[in-house]
């Protein structure tokens, strides 16, 4: 077998999910709130953006399904913040495995009037003995446009 067709030298394909997220309650006054990050369990979180037509108009369904340890979870995502969370939502900044930047829940066009608003909360347990519990953090909102590319530095 020559180098061209040995699997460990071959370009590898970056693995998908999301390696870091930020996440900032949406405002409806002027100043914004400021970005916290999140820490993630490895390789368990995503990002799904579904185009779909409706009568010729088309919509962007953004999906972000989040993975954190449930004991930093019950610390970070209280009542209130789940709360706020449902009914004014959250904007994301999310850098993907392969090192994409995104932001998510504020557009050019509607600002921050299509926030990530929470879908559902869960805990899991997890089924193996060795399995850690985790808590699940699914947000969503629908759009007219894909998600932007992410400049800002949040550092």
């Amino acid at each position: 077998m020559n180098d061209m067709q040995n699997p460990s030298t071959l370009p590898r394909k970056p693995v998908g999910g999301i390696r870091r997220v930020r996440l900032a309650q949406a405002q409806t006054r002027a100043a914004q709130a400021p970005f916290a990050e999140y820490e993630l369990v490895d390789d368990r979180s995503s990002y799904v953006e579904t185009l779909t037509a409706d009568e010729g108009l088309l919509r962007v369904r953004h999906t972000l399904t989040l993975v954190f340890d449930k004991h930093q979870a019950d610390g970070w995502f209280d009542r209130r913040w789940l709360e706020h969370c449902a009914t004014r939502g959250v904007i994301a900044a999310i850098e993907t495995a392969a090192g994409q930047r995104l932001r998510i829940g504020r557009s050019e066009r509607f600002g921050e009037e299509q926030a990530l608003r929470l879908e559902r909360f869960t805990y899991a347990s997890g089924t193996e003995p060795g399995d850690r519990p985790t808590a699940t953090l699914v947000l969503a909102s629908d759009d007219t446009d894909r998600a932007q590319t992410d400049t800002d530095d949040y550092e």
